[in-house]
């Protein structure tokens, strides 16, 4: 057992009051996987390529409790409109919580709020959505669970105005650990943006768990922004549990961190169903950015769409490994997965594995992927256009960055493009073209 595993057991110790009986069983349960589990290494094979072996030397005490005064809210890239949420170490600010403009009929609180408004809520969907079974993270984060934030849209509500899940990391008594959660429960038809920023100060560990449990008609764009301290290890779980006829399209957004990985895991339970993932990384120096995503087709006539990008610079390292599963009673599914990376160094490195387990026989699926550099035709055109080579690059980078941009939903692409731009090589020179 290294260190971080006894760290994190010991953490998992801490006592949670008032807890009801089904939340204490789920600590207790993820305690034990996590005793059984332990922290991955390269031996196991959805890990093979993603080394926590740094993080595993680390002895980790837990996050303090803080508050975000407004100088610390500006360096994390201050704090989106209402409504928004925002979690310090894994606790909701009430301060700087604005719920101004949900809709109505609809909740939004911490853990201590949830249990008294919405206890069944809770207990129906907690841990219950995607497919986790045998992920150490999800036993870390089930384990540490301290607080969360719930959002309940009810029956046909709808958010006129995107939900801003703001996750910040403060510093602590280094190295420090932080475990936040929320759970988005979307009721029949009901309509929502939801944007998470995953922001940070200096080193430490965060492991943060998403859960959405979309209901018959609903339809959920998220878009993820993990943009935390270049010393970080953010490990990041996204599960999604979709019923009949609804829509979930979620876009993730890799840019800080030392090593970042996040596991996306999706159930489609109900008939015509419709999953869409997208996700960019954007690494360069000695980071590693790893995106896993497993795609359940449970029923007949789901679709899904996966398409990954990455832009390697440095001595950075990308892995993608995505795994569509088809059971056997899933007839009429269409699935696809793309990935594709761009290396701007020849130390830039990645790894992908794209998988299908198909198990039915009357589906359309598929997967493809490339890897290369920039196109020294295209480079040459642009310098025949008067561009430097430095220009012609970063043009060229952009493009490849674009088409990931323009998916994200328009009252938000804008500051994407900013963000993307500003860790791009030749970022000022993007920042008119973009």
């Amino acid at each position: 057992m290294t260190r971080a595993d006894e760290s994190l057991l010991r953490l998992s110790e801490r006592p949670l009051p008032s807890a009801p009986a089904f939340l204490a069983a789920l600590r207790r349960q993820g305690a034990d996987d996590l005793a059984r589990l332990g922290l991955p290494t390269v031996r196991h094979e959805d890990w093979r390529y993603t080394s926590l072996a740094p993080l595993a030397a680390l002895e980790l005490r837990a996050a303090p409790a803080v508050r975000l005064d407004a100088a610390a809210a500006g360096r994390l890239g201050g704090l989106p409109p209402a409504p928004r949420l925002v979690v310090a170490n894994g606790r909701l600010d009430p301060d700087l919580t604005d719920l101004a403009g949900l809709p109505a009929g609809a909740f939004a609180g911490d853990l201590a709020a949830a249990l008294r408004e919405r206890p069944a809520l809770l207990e129906a969907h907690l841990s219950r959505t995607g497919s986790f079974a045998g992920s150490a993270l999800a036993a870390i984060a089930d384990a540490c669970l301290e607080d969360l934030v719930l959002l309940h849209l009810p029956d046909g509500a709808a958010a006129s105005a995107p939900v801003h899940v703001v996750f910040a990391a403060i510093p602590g008594p280094a190295p420090a650990a932080a475990f936040p959660r929320a759970l988005v429960v979307a009721g029949r038809g009901a309509r929502a943006t939801v944007v998470e920023t995953w922001a940070g100060e200096g080193g430490g560990l965060v492991v943060g768990r998403t859960e959405f449990a979309v209901a018959e008609g609903a339809e959920v764009e998220l878009l993820r922004v993990q943009r935390e301290a270049p010393e970080a290890f953010h490990l990041g779980l996204l599960g999604v549990s979709q019923a009949a006829r609804s829509r979930f399209a979620g876009r993730s957004l890799a840019l800080g961190a030392r090593l970042a990985r996040v596991e996306a895991r999706v159930l489609l339970a109900g008939e015509e169903a419709e999953n869409h993932l997208d996700g960019l990384s954007v690494a360069s120096g000695s980071q590693l950015h790893d995106h896993f995503v497993l795609v359940d087709h449970a029923v007949p006539r789901g679709t899904s769409r996966e398409l990954f990008k990455g832009i390697l610079d440095g001595r950075s390292r990308g892995v993608f490994a995505g795994r569509i599963v088809v059971r056997p009673d899933a007839q009429k599914t269409d699935a696809g997965q793309v990935s594709s990376t761009l290396l701007l160094s020849d130390d830039a490195t990645v790894d992908t594995r794209p998988q299908l387990e198909i198990l039915a026989d009357d589906v359309k699926c598929s997967h493809g992927g490339t890897v290369g550099q920039l196109d020294e035709d295209a480079l040459f055109y642009l310098r025949t256009r008067g561009l430097g080579r430095a220009a012609a690059r970063a043009l060229l980078t952009w493009a490849f960055a674009a088409e990931m941009v323009e998916r994200i939903p328009a009252p938000l692409r804008a500051g994407v493009r900013r963000l993307v731009t500003a860790r791009l090589p030749g970022g000022e020179l993007l920042a008119e073209a973009a």
